[in-house]
């Protein structure tokens, strides 16, 4: 390739990157209504919904934090379905939204193998948020908690 040809797709770079940050998703945090929330309606140690806030609220409550980057496209098209699917998954702060008690009990009773076996939080956000990193004595507590709801009927 020569200089001029490497210059002029540098340029279309730049012009597609700056022109993308037009189309910018909407970064919510839906007003959260304590009748709804987890803690409502199942039994959650303090110490437990602390840790589950802290590592998980970013994708699976209303109380997300968005940092500089999540303005940044294409990153802010990522950080931002990823919110919105992990809330729809599961949200601390909308548990009524579970589509059924058995569903609802099964993501409770999951929470102990996605923290165990590091599936959640992705390895991504583990990257970014290090501090934010679930230490063994909250997974241990995590996870005597989640495996307390086997064989029971968690109502959403």
């Amino acid at each position: 390739m020569n200089k001029a040809r490497v210059q002029r797709l540098l340029i279309a770079l730049t012009v597609f990157l700056v022109a993308i940050q037009i189309f910018q998703p909407a970064r919510t945090n839906p007003p959260a209504v304590a009748s709804r929330a987890l803690i409502a309606h199942v039994q959650v140690p303090e110490d437990v919904y602390s840790a589950l806030l802290r590592a998980c609220g970013d994708c699976h409550s209303n109380r997300t934090r968005w940092p500089w980057y999540s303005r940044i496209a294409p990153l802010s098209w990522v950080m931002t379905d990823d919110v919105n699917q992990g809330r729809r998954n599961m949200n601390l702060e909308d548990w009524e939204a579970q589509e059924s008690p058995k569903k609802a009990n099964e993501r409770l009773i999951d929470i102990c193998k996605e923290v165990r076996e590091r599936g959640m939080p992705p390895f991504s956000y583990r990257l970014l948020h290090a501090d934010l990193r679930l230490n063994p004595r909250e997974i241990d507590s995590l996870c005597v908690w989640s495996q307390s709801f086997r064989g029971e009927t968690a109502a959403p």
